[in-house]
């Protein structure tokens, strides 16, 4: 009975180590949705480089993009979406490629790999194959907490514990960007007034309302992280 006890347990903490979320609703499967994404929500942008057969790639999505943590600093500092070296198109710096082509374009070799963007299509840097969550979790902080534009490099960041997931923002956007926003991040929704104290605090929400930027403040206030507000 105790050793069962203790395997239930075990079972207990590896399914809490996950979020809620679906992986759907994190990892898009368009290049330029990605990107509007990227320049409505001003986030960061990564791309993964990927193929249906790789081993890796399947463990990038069942294991890393399925921890808790990870999830929490893709939702509130990234948009997130996989591509396959495919013919369909995407628009990169005004010219029209195929998903081929961009595989080519960025030099990947091998799958998966990782391609991050500012907000304006401006490469970051690259990682190349599997990381697993601890390890993928010290990157997205890295970039997301703009430590490469210091110069502080990788490994002495790498070095001091850190507990970052995200900065509460309020954003205003125009209506155009708002209704993009909640077609394509599956992560958003429309809201007219105070969400209630057990609301999910890493959903996006769009605030449509006469006192939007009032409610928008109350909710940074009580730790909403994702608040746009349509002007």
């Amino acid at each position: 009975m105790k050793n069962f006890l203790s395997v239930l347990l075990i079972s207990i903490l590896a399914v809490s180590a996950t979020f809620a979320y679906s992986l759907d609703k994190i990892l898009l499967k368009n290049f330029n949705t990605v990107m509007t994404l990227a320049k409505y929500e001003n986030k960061d942008a990564i791309i993964v480089f990927s193929d249906p057969t790789c081993f890796y790639c399947k463990l990038l999505k069942s294991n890393t993009l399925t921890n808790k943590t990870v999830q929490q600093l893709l939702i509130n500092n990234f948009i997130i979406g996989e591509i396959y070296p495919t013919d369909e198109k995407a628009t990169f710096n005004g010219k029209t490629y195929s998903y081929r082509e961009l595989f080519s374009g960025f030099g990947v070799r091998g799958t998966p790999t990782l391609v991050f963007f500012q907000s304006n299509e401006k490469p970051i840097t690259f990682l190349p194959g599997y990381a697993p969550p601890s390890d993928f979790q010290m990157i997205l902080r890295y970039i997301a907490e703009k430590e490469y534009l210091r110069k502080v490099s990788f490994k002495k960041f790498a070095q001091t514990p850190n507990t970052f997931i995200g900065t509460p923002t309020m954003l205003e956007i125009s209506l155009k960007m708002a209704e993009y926003i909640l077609a394509h991040d599956p992560m958003s929704i429309k809201i007219e007034k105070m969400p209630n104290k057990n609301s999910d605090r890493f959903m996006k929400y769009v605030v449509e309302a006469k006192n939007a930027t009032s409610t928008a403040n109350k909710m940074i206030k009580a730790g909403f992280y994702n608040v746009f507000v349509v002007r």
